[in-house]
């Protein structure tokens, strides 16, 4: 089974948003496909699928999700799922047929029945009246079945014109989207034993494109989703089958390299949601279809490959709310029209001057009260007002320190309607202010530097962690493994398999494969700042994107390891990573940290193990951390007591800031406002008087 987290990933803390705000984000350690959602006794739920099974889950409470129940299945990138009184049904290419899922105790769903009839399809839809179609699947273009005892579905009728990769029923009308022709279908299924088509009709492709398709709540227009990159959402008035015509289109401003992949109307708003791959979840207006209108938008993800990001979407649960699926990470849930906060997150800096951070705070249905910066400095948390400026931006200055350190913070807004949103949802942004000491660094230029690659749980049969210059290796869309290390004018890294330069040749095959780092001294530091660069792809080859990438750490020499990082999100090109190790393990005098990359291999599945897994490590960088102990007692002089002495060296250091040192500065700053001025000179004389 599936590890489930309530974590937030650092894609998902820089994720981007117009106008709808994430309520809350589930993490999985295997990849999602498509989603469903349904209410029920007054709770309601989302239900998606991943790799190795289907997740069930609580969404009541949209800042709480939890699972309640998990059906395992075949390994599959592709599972469909939708729900028919009390029951969820359950597709996919795995040849696992339909299963059919009692939901009626909604915390214990149970297994209860599969449709054999078909051993694998691509889509399921199921109509108003309770009819179930499956498209996509072998003998049979479109299979009918009546759901009228939804755990023993019964066959009433089929069709036979055109492979459908995705279908929508709407008033007896089946609207199917024809992918490898580029064509749209409009099917008669009033009669389920006897399907009729009505019309048909080229979306303009002429290629692999229409993907997915809609309907509007009158049937006048019909929308279709191209799935490829340089497609569009297109808008048709079909108003009269015998002269159906295009009138719109809509796309990201990411078109050209990115692509849509699922369309939906909401029915309460009739909005038209896109679940768009690498640009998120898109809100679009369409009251006039002639001119559709982007309104508000969630981007999942910070990959910017063509099929990475947001599968799919649900748009009809009671409260509003939307589910979203992000591939690589998980379960996202979202609120159109609640908060939004965007942030460019602060740079490291020297730290010369005050350090100002800038958001922007938007909401549709709302006014923001609020704007709150909270700041964690030498370990310990303080907040302060963020001021409104202009076009909804909100600002606030930190004061620098005098010295070294990681500044860690959040952002939290409120609005008039009790709404409340963090940025980002979990965790903290951090930046390092001036010049952190080295305590341990390794660019792996002169020699190995004393790491190893192997460990004896290891298991891959290639693809084997060595040192050396990457011979990159390419596919049709680039570099799979890198074609130089990372160091600035440098040329060595740790690499996967890099005994040849044909792909799939000597990547991981059947396993993991593990680089150790030498033991390391942290034990005389308040905290440490651990970096690295990797290069990590799995999108490649016949399973993409189940493999994992994990980087773990250990304060006993090995002996027990934390876990610091786990991810099935393949990036093709060096990414770096920064982690405060005190935020997941003390600090020991034998530190030692391992990077393992896996191709998994499922037990009883000959068909796994099958992707291209190729990964690098280079420039591992420790920096030590020390917080301040200051006291702020006035003791400038440190002689025992605060007097005239103390007053004329505060003095003469304001005038001449040569003299300001960590200490005095520690000693004088008496209000605790990060800066030595007249204003400590006051109390400083007080505390003399009295």
């Amino acid at each position: 089974m599936k590890k489930i987290l309530l974590v937030i990933l650092l894609s998902v803390g820089f994720s981007d948003a117009v106008n709808v705000q994430l309520l809350s984000f589930l993490s999985y350690d295997e990849d999602t496909s498509d989603i469903t959602g349904f209410a029920q006794d007054g709770r309601e739920f989302a239900v998606m699928g991943l790799a190795n099974g289907v997740t069930f889950v609580d969404v009541t409470d949209p800042y709480n999700p939890f699972e309640v129940g998990y059906i395992p299945g075949s390994n599959s990138i592709w599972r469909d799922l939708k729900y028919w009184n009390e029951h969820v049904y359950i597709g996919t290419e795995a040849d696992d047929g339909i299963k059919v899922v009692d939901v009626s105790n909604l915390d214990n769903p149970i297994l209860v029945n599969t449709i054999t009839d078909v051993d694998n399809s691509h889509n399921i839809h199921i109509d108003s009246d309770g009819f179930l179609y499956i498209v996509g699947a072998d003998t049979y273009d479109i299979w009918i079945y009546d759901l009228s005892n939804p755990a023993q579905p019964e066959l009433v009728g089929t069709w036979l014109g055109e492979y459908l990769h995705d279908i929508e029923v709407y008033n007896n009308k089946l609207y199917g989207a024809a992918i490898y022709s580029g064509f749209f279908y409009i099917i008669d299924v009033s009669n389920k034993s006897n399907p009729q088509t009505l019309a048909s009709f080229d979306t303009g492709g002429g290629y692999v494109s229409t993907h997915d398709c809609a309907i509007t709540a009158d049937g006048q227009y019909l929308i279709t989703a191209d799935e490829t990159m340089g497609g569009y959402i297109k808008i048709f008035d079909i108003s009269d089958y015998n002269n159906i015509n295009y009138i719109s289109s809509y796309s990201t401003p990411e078109n050209e390299t990115h692509t849509s992949h699922n369309v939906y109307i909401q029915e309460s708003t009739g909005l038209m949601i896109i679940s768009y791959y690498a640009d998120g979840t898109r809100f679009v207006d369409i009251s006039n279809p002639y001119n559709p209108v982007e309104v508000g938008y969630y981007d999942t993800t910070e990959l910017g490959e063509l099929y990475s990001g947001n599968w799919g979407t649900y748009v009809d649960l009671p409260s509003g709310n939307i589910v979203s699926s992000d591939i690589e990470q998980g379960l996202f849930v979202l609120k159109f029209g609640g908060l939004s906060i965007e942030h460019t997150p602060i740079a490291d800096t020297n730290g010369d001057g005050p350090i100002t951070v800038s958001t922007t705070v938007t909401s549709m249905t709302s006014i923001i009260e609020d704007v709150t910066l909270y700041v964690n400095m030498d370990n310990e948390w303080f907040s302060m007002n963020m001021m409104p400026s202009i076009d909804d931006t909100f600002n606030a200055e930190i004061n620098s320190e005098n010295h070294a350190s990681v500044i860690r913070y959040y952002i939290i807004a409120d609005d008039d309607d009790g709404n409340n949103a963090r940025y980002p949802i979990d965790g903290n942004l951090m930046f390092v202010l001036g010049e952190l000491d080295v305590s341990a660094e390794f660019d792996f230029e002169s020699s190995s530097q004393q790491w190893t690659a192997g460990s004896p749980s290891d298991n891959a049969s290639a693809g084997l962690w060595e040192w050396g210059n990457p011979n990159g290796t390419n596919d049709q869309y680039g570099l799979v493994q890198p074609e130089d290390d990372h160091t600035e004018n440098g040329t060595q890294c740790f690499v996967t398999g890099n005994g040849s330069s044909s792909i799939g040749s000597d990547d991981v095959d059947n396993g993991k494969t593990t680089l150790l780092s030498p033991i390391i001294d942290l034990s005389n530091m308040d905290d440490a700042l651990l970096s690295y660069w990797k290069w990590y792809a799995n999108d490649g080859g016949d399973n993409p994107g189940n493999d994992h990438w994990y980087v773990d750490v250990s304060n006993d020499g090995g002996s027990t390891w934390t876990e610091l990082e786990n991810t099935s999100s393949s990036w093709r090109e060096w990414q770096q990573k920064r982690i405060l190790l005190s935020e997941y393990t003390l600090l020991s005098n034998v530190m030692q940290f391992r990077f393992i990359a896996e191709d998994i291999q499922y037990n009883g599945d000959n068909g796994s193990g099958g992707s291209i897994v190729e990964a690098a490590i280079d420039d591992v960088l420790i920096q030590s951390i020390y917080y301040s102990e200051c006291t702020n007692n006035g003791d400038v002089n440190n002689d025992g007591g605060v007097n005239v002495l103390d007053i004329v060296n505060t003095v003469n250091a304001i005038l001449d800031e040569t003299l300001m040192t960590d200490e005095l500065n520690c000693a004088a700053d008496l209000n605790q406002d990060l800066v030595v001025n007249i204003l400590d000179i006051v109390i400083m004389v007080n505390m003399i008087l009295d």
